[in-house]
């Protein structure tokens, strides 16, 4: 108790400073309503920013569900506009939307997360949170949630899979024109992450700086953005056009994605196999 009395007695005279300073600030704080406004929308104000800021750092925290869950509605919506094609406005006297609805139908949409990536190798790979368990098997076509091109299932294990991405020197999928349907192949010279190769693109194609160009196989529906043209040019014989796509993903940055299924895949390689 001494040593309390002894402390409060050296600081005394700063004690009556803040006390004074106190009084004198509610007094001012109390003199006029106009004092009381003004004072009143600064504290406001400041108490705003601080929640703001607490509510920004939450949010930050929460990106990661919320891109989960988007993921997983995207793949959920994919399969409710397939179905619905069948269900809806299907003229049965075409044949071409026929088609179209068999084709859609025919793919099933599995939500996934990039756990682990590589994009600085010639022979780069993805490991997705999905696996057998989920229903995920070798040779899956892999988007991300905006329809753009990431690669392919490689392998997998009961809980997780491998993705052999577009930047991968081993990489083959065929590519198309979005305006004129032109095809050629996309694979990837392993000079730069941003950008792959189309070649074998037919003489007739007419491609145009910009032109987007999608995917064409067997694993994925049509519109698949791969990228757009940024450079073209006629190979060293002349018979056809090679262009430089800038692609409409960044690999590096990859978080969630989509595994497609196509479930008429097996029947359509047992065909090609019967070629060889």
């Amino acid at each position: 108790m001494q040593r309390l009395l002894a402390f409060i007695k050296q600081i005394y005279v700063v004690l009556i400073f803040v006390l004074i300073e106190g009084v004198a600030l509610w007094c001012y704080a109390t003199s006029t309503p106009y004092t009381e406004a003004k004072i009143l929308s600064r504290t406001s104000a400041v108490g705003g920013a601080v929640s703001g800021m607490v509510t920004d750092v939450k949010h930050f925290f929460s990106l990661s569900d919320k891109n989960r869950d988007l993921t997983a509605r995207v793949a959920h919506l994919e399969e409710m506009l397939a179905s619905r094609i069948a269900d809806e406005g299907i003229d049965i006297d075409s044949l071409s939307s026929m088609m179209n609805a068999r084709t859609e139908l025919a793919y099933r949409y599995y939500p996934a997360r990039v756990v682990s990536l590589t994009s600085s190798k010639l022979r780069n790979y993805l490991v997705i949170d999905r696996g057998a368990d989920d229903g995920i098997a070798a040779n899956m076509g892999v988007i991300t949630p905006d329809r753009a091109l990431v690669g392919y299932v490689v392998s997998c294990s009961p809980r997780y899979s491998v993705v052999m991405p577009v930047l991968n020197e081993k990489f083959r999928i065929g590519g198309s024109l979005a305006e004129n349907n032109y095809t050629g192949s996309v694979r990837w010279s392993g000079t730069s992450t941003h950008h792959v190769d189309l070649i074998d693109l037919s003489t007739y194609a007419d491609p145009r700086l910009g032109m987007a160009v999608e995917v064409r196989s067997e694993r994925l529906p049509e519109g698949i953005l791969i990228g757009h043209i940024d450079d073209f040019e006629f190979n060293a014989t002349q018979t056809a056009y090679r262009a430089r796509l800038h692609l409409a993903v960044d690999i590096s940055r990859l978080d969630n994605v989509i595994v497609v299924e196509n479930s008429h895949y097996g029947e359509i390689e047992g065909l090609m196999e019967t070629m060889d």
